[in-house]
C-alpha cells in the first residue's frame, strides 16, 4: 500500500545549572567590608536571576549587583541576618539556591582583622573568646607595627612619665601604689586577648635617683599582674631579681641585677618589655625607699599593652 516519511526537528537545550553558588551558610565578622554572594547560572536558554531576603523581595540597601551578577553586602551588621534565595529562571525551569548569613561575630583580634577583613590601621570591635563569652569590645589595631601582621593595641591611663613620691613617713617597700585602668576592656576580656595571640608584650621603665628597685630579691619595688602575683623581675628580664642589665652583667654595679640597685643617687634607668602573655597586661605598679623627698625618687612610665598574631 506504499509508504510516507515525514521529518521532525529536535532541539536539545542543556539542563540549567548553577555554574557558581553560594554556601549554605555563612558567618560574617562585624566591620567586614564586604560579603560576597555569588549566584551564577548557565544554559542554552539564557537564565533571569532574582534574589530575596526571608521570601521577601526587599533586599538590604547596603548591597550592590556586580556585572557578573552576583551580589555583595556591605558594612555588615546584625540587620542583615537571614536566609537568601537566589532563583534562576529560563524558559523552561527554575532552579533555586539558598544562604544562611548568621549573625555576625566580632574578630577574635587586629591580627585576624588584617588577615581576612583591612590592612587600614584604626578602631575595630574584637571579640577575642568568641560568641557567647564576655561582651566584645573596640581596640585600635596598628596594621603596620609588627611588620604589618596587625596588632591590638589598649590604651590606658598610666602612659606618661610619672612622678614616683613618698606618700606618707618613710618609703617602705612598695608604698607607692599605681593601679592601671585600661580603656574600654576588662582585665578578663584582656586576658582572652592574650589566649589568642601568639604574642604579646608591655614596656615597663623605671627612672630612680636614690630609690632602689629588686635589691636582689629585698623588694622594694615590684609590677602585679594581671591575676594579682608580685613579679620580682623587671622588663627585659627572664629571671627572678634582675632587670634587663642582669641578663647581659651590664648593670651599674655588678653586684646588683639591676641599674637602680646601686643606689648612688646618680640618675639611672631600668626599662625593657615584658612578654610573659600568661602574666600580662600590668595590674599594678609599687614601688619604695623614698626616704628622702629631695633625693630619693623617681619616674615611670608603662607603655601600651599590645597583643599580635594569631593562635
Amino acid at each position: 500500500m506504499g509508504s510516507k516519511t515525514d521529518t521532525a526537528q529536535m532541539t536539545i537545550f542543556s539542563p540549567l545549572r548553577f555554574k557558581v553558588r553560594p554556601p549554605q551558610a555563612l558567618t560574617p565578622m562585624i566591620d567586614l567590608a564586604t560579603v560576597p554572594l555569588p549566584c551564577l547560572a548557565e544554559s542554552d536558554l539564557k537564565p533571569s536571576i532574582t534574589r530575596t531576603k526571608d521570601g521577601k523581595s526587599s533586599l538590604p540597601v547596603d548591597s550592590d549587583v556586580l556585572q557578573n551578577g552576583s551580589r555583595i553586602l556591605r558594612n555588615i551588621k546584625k540587620s542583615h541576618e537571614g536566609s537568601y534565595t537566589c532563583r534562576a529562571t529560563n524558559a523552561l525551569t527554575t532552579i533555586e539556591a539558598d544562604v544562611k548569613i548568621n549573625a555576625p561575630v566580632a574578630a577574635l583580634s587586629c591580627s585576624m582583622i588584617k588577615k581576612y577583613i583591612s590592612s587600614k590601621s584604626g578602631n575595630y570591635v574584637i571579640d577575642p573568646d568568641g560568641e557567647g563569652g564576655l561582651a566584645p569590645f573596640t581596640a585600635f589595631c596598628d596594621m603596620t607595627d609588627k611588620s604589618g601582621v596587625g596588632v591590638t593595641v589598649i590604651s590606658h591611663d598610666s602612659e606618661s612619665r610619672t612622678y614616683v613620691h613618698q606618700v606618707s613617713g618613710y618609703g617602705a617597700r612598695g608604698c607607692y601604689s599605681r593601679d592601671i585602668h585600661y580603656t574600654g576592656a576588662s582585665l578578663s576580656q584582656l586576658a582572652s586577648l592574650t589566649r589568642v595571640s601568639l604574642h604579646c608584650e608591655q614596656v615597663i621603665k623605671y627612672e630612680c635617683h636614690g630609690s632602689v628597685l629588686l635589691n636582689n630579691g629585698d623588694l622594694y619595688g615590684w609590677w602585679v599582674s594581671r591575676d594579682s602575683q608580685k613579679m620580682r623581675y623587671w622588663g627585659g628580664a627572664s629571671g627572678n631579681n634582675k632587670c634587663a642589665c642582669g641578663m647581659t652583667n651590664s648593670c651599674a654595679d655588678s653586684r646588683f641585677g639591676c641599674n637602680c640597685d646601686k643606689q648612688d643617687h646618680v640618675w639611672r634607668e631600668d626599662s625593657g618589655l615584658l612578654t610573659d602573655k600568661t602574666k600580662l597586661p600590668v595590674k599594678q605598679l609599687r614601688f619604695g625607699d623614698m626616704g628622702n623627698r629631695y633625693s630619693d625618687f623617681g619616674y615611670h612610665t608603662l607603655g601600651k599593652f599590645k597583643c599580635y598574631g594569631i593562635v
